[in-house]
């Protein structure tokens, strides 16, 4: 794949790769290194601009001079072997196929967000601090809300999706009996216009926290069962599901507000299950959407967002790249969909939760 000529933006794989190393390398002197490492002739690409732009232009022009194999080898060995985020770096150069999550893009590589754009405006850049201390009397109330986090999380599983002859990744958690939320966009192929094959859902699809790994349990997902919503990007999907995972309830989701906090309890990349939870303020909501700044990646779609309390608030669907703002560290916003939202279409679909 990696020997396509010219660089081939209309397969998903490149896309995939655009995305991973914006994510990876997010800002101008990273890009510049990997670059300079590939052996790559910086004075032929322009380097100004959004970062997204600027992997835009070194893509293209290792396309056209048959180096995209020496630039991906470069960012992975930029990465300690073993780590999970060089997973569609090393697929890649092994000519293993990539999974994507299906979300809506643009032809630019920007995400589709319901509101406004992905552009980090200069007051959620000031929200982005470069100070990650914390006044000490404010941590009971940080492992207060972790305590909660960490019950909330075995209700959340890793979804691989096959839609025909592909497959991509997503996140979803137990709202019911046998009832996982997630995306729409998830359990759907915006390319060809297909739905999913087969669903599966891996609960404990993570690690031990003392180096090694737990054993997941794997489930398969009843596909005549997906019903949800284009346009508020949500679906549901019926399972076996027991007493080992907790059910959060969206009757319990509560009002977000700017300049809150947001978590996220997901499957970045398809990894085992993480929190995302520093740099995560709030900065917008509305009545269908909210906007926050913690970080997510490829696979996170369909995940539970939280407030401080532990309530929910959101799912996520669509994140955005990351952009140098006031120069402060590139930052970027993400979209969840508000939980009354989804609320009001489970109820006017006639979906009974309990």
């Amino acid at each position: 794949m990696l020997e396509d000529f010219p660089y081939p933006w209309h397969e998903k794989w490149a896309q995939r790769l655009h995305r991973t190393l914006t994510q990876l390398f997010p800002g101008r002197q990273p890009v510049q290194d990997v670059v300079a490492r590939a052996g790559i002739d910086l004075t032929e690409i322009d380097t100004d601009g959004a970062v997204a732009h600027i992997w835009w232009r070194v893509l293209d022009y290792a396309g056209r001079t048959g180096q995209v194999r020496d630039l991906v080898t470069a960012a992975a060995d930029r990465l300690p072997a073993g780590s999970p985020r060089r997973r569609t770096l090393d697929d890649l150069l092994l000519d293993r196929p990539v999974s994507s999550d299906g979300e809506p893009r643009g032809t630019d590589g920007a995400p589709r967000f319901l509101h406004a754009t992905d552009d980090v405006l200069e007051h959620e850049a000031r929200l982005y601090h470069d100070d990650l201390t914390l006044q000490i009397g404010r941590v009971p109330a940080l492992i207060a809300t972790l305590q909660r986090l960490f019950e909330h999380a075995p209700a959340v599983c890793k979804l691989t999706v096959a839609i025909g002859p592909e497959w991509q990744e997503g996140t979803a958690f137990r709202i019911g009996s046998d009832l996982l939320l997630t995306n729409w966009h998830v359990v759907h192929s915006e390319t060809n216009g297909g739905r999913a094959t087969r669903i599966t859902a891996e609960f404990g699809y993570e690690d031990d926290g003392d180096g090694g790994l737990r054993t997941a349990t794997t489930l398969p997902c009843d596909v005549a069962t997906v019903t949800g919503d284009v346009d508020d990007d949500w679906a549901v999907v019926r399972a076996p599901l027991d007493d080992r995972w907790p059910i959060i309830a969206l009757d319990g989701a509560v009002e977000p507000t700017e300049h809150s906090a947001a978590y996220i309890i997901q499957h970045p990349d398809g990894q085992r299950k993480r929190l995302g939870f520093v740099r995560n303020q709030v900065s917008y909501v509305g009545s269908r959407v909210i906007h926050y700044l913690t970080d997510t990646e490829t696979g996170s779609s369909g995940s539970p967002v939280f407030d401080a309390s532990g309530a929910l608030i959101a799912v996520h669907h669509a994140g955005g790249r990351p952009q140098e703002v006031l120069g402060k560290p590139p930052a970027k916003k993400n979209e969840g969909i508000r939980i009354p939202r989804i609320v009001a279409g489970l109820t006017a679909a006639g979906i009974r939760i309990g």
